[in-house]
């Protein structure tokens, strides 16, 4: 039997068995979908409100924490084509609640900025997200939400770990959000 020591130091999956793991894993799965069903029921009904879809949500999301961000980076992000935002964004632009403006260094290069009518957009959609997610946090442990943001993290891949930083390295993000 391994000592104490020698357990804690391997990770969590070396020490289970397949079908522990194969359970785990559906476990996670199932997890995973339901808070992003979640999540997604959550803005889904603001935005009913205001005749907007998820992919409004995400233009404004990122628009707001990544001020200038650039229409080829949001592609990248979301990981869609240009057709997939192409009228969402528009409207977003025709509605005032995103500014879109030529790149100082490239002017062929659009750069997005949310509005104060977009920040004020973004915190009534999203206010219902940081309510689930703030009473999840405030019911386990700071250990526990640091555990949880490691998991998530090794989950993720470099580009996507990369837009983790960006969007978290901010003073406030939650200042006008």
């Amino acid at each position: 039997m391994p000592s104490a020591s020698t357990s804690a130091a391997k990770p969590h999956a070396a020490r289970l068995s397949a079908s522990e793991l194969k359970r785990l894993v559906h476990k996670g799965l199932v997890l995973h979908f339901m808070l992003q069903l979640s999540l997604g029921d959550d803005a889904d009904a603001r935005l009913l409100t205001k005749t907007l879809g998820r992919v409004h949500h995400r233009i404004l999301y990122f628009a707001h924490f990544t001020p200038g961000i650039t229409v080829s980076e949001l592609l990248a992000v979301l990981g869609v084509k240009h057709q997939n935002i192409q009228a969402p964004l528009r409207q977003l632009i025709a509605d005032g609640f995103i500014l879109s403006r030529a790149s100082e260094q490239d002017g062929r290069v659009k750069q997005l900025y949310c509005s104060r009518k977009g920040d004020k957009l973004l915190e009534f959609v999203s206010a219902g997200q940081r309510e689930r997610i703030q009473r999840g946090y405030d019911s386990v442990s700071e250990a526990d939400v640091e555990s949880y943001f490691k998991v998530v993290t090794a989950m993720l891949g470099p580009e996507r770990r990369e837009w983790v930083r960006r969007l978290t390295e901010l003073d406030d993000p939650t200042e006008s959000v």
